[in-house]
């Protein structure tokens, strides 16, 4: 029976108990420490009435420390003595009366977990109430430090001011207050300024900042189409009239649109938004691809190959797609005041594109004989869709942007003003000035609205300027006082934090010693009822289930040992009982238990099954001339030849003193025959060195497959392959015989 040890582990603190403990456990070790028939009654009844004299005595002195100490528990520690006091008669009247082993070995371990039980959870439990005992009796017995790993952490204490104060917090306020002071104030204050920041000021700057870049496309947008308009109504002139001055004009025009485009480009590309870009793809690539058109239709302009209605076309196609980007900016996602401004100047574009083709489609007219411009169709379209353009603009626009619409914006001033002005160019000119007046006339109306766009882009470009400013002062004044605020919240902070990690620092440090195997760091109690006192609970908890592991590891060893050696020796006589013991083949028993199975599934399974007997030559010889050592070295080398040459579902068995026997599932005689042969050679190049000499030797072998109609049993079987061996024998041996 194994022993109960003391460990430093298993200290109250209190050397007057901590002596009790001892010495308890050394009267349990008079039990532990001999077989039960070894121990006669009467060491028995001394040995239990030791105990209960010493146990009644550390029992009395601990209920007079606590009741000193005012331990809260007090009634039931009590009774848990008074209960381990009336059991002890029991247990040695049952020790006496039964007088086993069994038995013995039963109260030993009782008792010996009942005594770590009492130390380890009943007695540890009132530590706490010592350490805080204002009784000076108890504070005298109390140790100093209670040990040198307690000392060196109390040393590893920070004592500066902010370390005094966090520990003054922590033995006042819970965990969870902390914690959600910790947590909720600065966590609370930065989502509430940074949603401020957020949402009334970056996503306004950002928005802002995305009106700028939208506005600079317009620009672009408004210069390439109104070079592109000035191009078309050149090239209507040129394709109706053929006016030298008209080509002069139209080749510098060419120029400048191109330089326009580049430009456009250029911002497209490298200079905008993603979101922009992904919203005006569509239209940027139609745009690319009529530009690379644009030089075919010059050419064909050039050679006089087109006429009116191609030229008109193709520059009008060009000039709507170039607006839809513009147009399609509206589409981007933003939330702005000023995002109407951008469908105010849009609807002006589209005002000045229809004007523009009113002025190429009047280049034509020119040349004929009407007298009313609204006569030709396609130009009362254009007007149509202009005043629907002015409606649009007006319900978009703010009062700024009307007044700089002036007279435009006046529907029945600009019909009559459209009208007037084709009626003078029709009667008033002659028939060569025609086509030069009215794209003047025109283009100067053209140019005036050129203006208004181009102020109502700078207009916006500077509120938006102005008012980005604004927010980015306005968001530096709220970072101004967001790091204040985080700065005093992580001053705050700072004190909570310490009030909670150096508790958890104690805890740390514990566990570390723990994990090292040191398990005699007390944590102290804890003082307030919080998470950090759970903690603290369970990791006093753990260090004494590890003490439990500790003390009680040698006695689960030596049961480990004691059931490995038993099951060790059963496996050995399990192997003696099938093994021979000189080869290690199965012997004659087990053989035959093995070709009995064997026969049961051949004929279940309709399966093949041969048998080889085997017999070594003149082995009485090897035996009388060398000796039975070295006849034993033959027959082992024997063996492992067959073993290693046999398949893994062979069986080799030894069943007299030189006759073998290998036994081969689903092997028919055939191959159990060509098997034998290879093997026979095998044993044939076997060389045995004995002092100077080589010995060599051979084997006969007979071979039978069985047959259910031949034979009736394994033995007819065995004795078929035993008749076939010596019919080997009888014609000169070291050869294989098979039915």
């Amino acid at each position: 029976m194994s022993e109960l040890v003391w460990d430093e582990g298993m200290s109250v603190g209190i050397d007057a108990i901590d002596e009790d403990h001892k010495q308890i456990i050394a009267i349990l070790a008079k039990l532990s420490s001999k077989r039960c028939h070894d121990i006669s009654n009467k060491v028995i009844e001394d040995i239990f009435r030791e105990l209960e004299i010493y146990v009644e005595l550390h029992f009395n002195r601990e209920e007079r420390l606590l009741e000193k100490a005012n331990y809260k528990d007090l009634i039931k520690h009590k009774a848990s003595h008074q209960k381990f006091i009336d059991e002890l008669p029991k247990l040695k009247e049952q020790w006496l009366s039964e007088d086993n082993n069994m038995c013995c070995e039963k109260i030993t371990s009782f008792l010996n977990h009942w005594l770590v039980n009492h130390i380890l959870k009943e007695d540890f439990d009132y530590i706490g109430a010592l350490q805080n005992s204002t009784d000076l009796d108890v504070q005298q017995l109390n140790k100093a430090g209670n040990s040198i790993a307690n000392g060196l952490l109390n040393r590893i204490e920070n004592n500066s001011l902010l370390a005094r104060f966090s520990r003054i917090i922590s033995k006042k306020i819970k965990l969870n207050i902390r914690v959600f002071f910790i947590a909720f104030i600065p966590i609370f204050g930065v989502l509430l300024l940074s949603i401020l920041v957020i949402k009334d000021n970056y996503q306004e700057y950002k928005n802002k900042t995305l009106l700028l870049s939208l506005n600079n496309i317009i620009m672009q947008v408004d210069n390439v189409s109104h070079s592109l308009q000035s191009e078309r109504g050149l090239s209507s002139g040129v394709v109706s009239t053929n006016n030298q001055s008209l080509v002069n004009a139209l080749l510098k025009q060419r120029l400048v649109t191109d330089q326009a485009m580049k430009q456009l480009f250029s911002l497209l590309e490298n200079e905008i938004d993603p979101s922009v870009q992904e919203n005006i793809h569509s239209y940027f690539e139609l745009v690319r691809l009529n530009i690379e058109k644009l030089n075919d239709y010059r050419h064909n302009l050039d050679s006089q190959s087109e006429r009116f209605p191609e030229v008109y076309n193709s520059y009008t196609l060009l000039i709507q797609h170039l607006l839809s980007i513009s147009e399609n900016l509206t589409d981007v996602d933003m939330t702005s005041s000023l995002a109407n401004n951008i469908s105010a100047i849009n609807s002006m574009l589209l005002f000045k594109e229809y004007m523009g083709q009113i002025r190429a489609i009047g280049m034509n007219m020119v040349q004929g004989n009407n007298d009313d411009i609204y006569s030709n169709l396609d130009v009362s379209l254009l007007v149509g869709q202009q005043l629907h353009a002015l409606r649009v603009f007006k319900s978009s626009a703010n009062n700024q942007q009307i007044k700089a619409c002036a007279d435009f914006c006046h529907e029945t001033k600009y019909i009559a003003m459209l009208k007037q002005l084709f009626f003078h160019t029709m009667n008033d000119h002659a028939m060569d000035e025609k086509s030069q007046y009215w794209f003047d006339s025109m283009s100067k109306k053209i140019d005036d609205l050129k203006v208004i766009t181009g102020t109502l882009t700078l207009n916006l470009n500077n509120t938006v300027t102005a008012e980005s400013q604004s927010l980015r002062l306005k968001y530096f004044a709220i970072f101004v006082a967001l790091s204040v605020f985080l700065l005093v919240m992580i001053l705050f902070s700072s004190i909570l934090n310490f009030s909670i990690i150096n508790p958890i620092r104690r805890i740390t440090y514990a566990l570390n010693n723990m994990s090292k195997g040191n398990l005699t760091v007390h944590l102290e109690p804890p003082t307030i009822d919080d998470e950090i006192g759970s903690i603290k609970t369970a990791c006093e908890e753990l260090r004494r289930k590890l003490l439990q592991v500790g003390i009680f590891k040698s006695v689960v060893d030596s049961q480990k040992k004691e059931l490995a050696h038993t099951k060790s020796q059963q496996e050995h006589f399990k192997m003696l009982a099938y093994t021979d013991a000189l080869t290690g083949a199965v012997n004659r028993h087990q053989f035959n238990s093995v070709l009995d199975e064997e026969i049961l599934r051949a004929n279940r399974e309709h399966q093949d099954l041969s048998i080889l007997m085997l017999d070594i030559d003149n082995f009485k010889k090897i035996n009388d001339t060398f000796g039975h050592g070295i006849g034993d070295e033959v027959l082992v080398m024997f063996y492992n030849t067959c073993k290693k040459f046999a398949r893994n579902d062979d069986v080799v068995a030894r069943i007299g003193g030189e006759e073998f026997v290998i036994v081969l599932p689903k092997t028919n005689s055939q191959s159990a025959y060509q098997f034998a042969d290879r093997l026979r050679e095998q044993i044939q190049d076997i060389d045995i060195f004995v002092d100077d000499n080589t010995l060599k030797f051979t084997v006969s072998i007979g071979v039978s497959q069985w047959n259910d109609d031949v034979f009736s049993n394994a033995v007819d079987f065995v004795a078929d392959a035993d008749k076939l061996l010596y019919k080997a024998k009888n014609k000169g041996k070291n050869r294989v015989i098979s039915a």
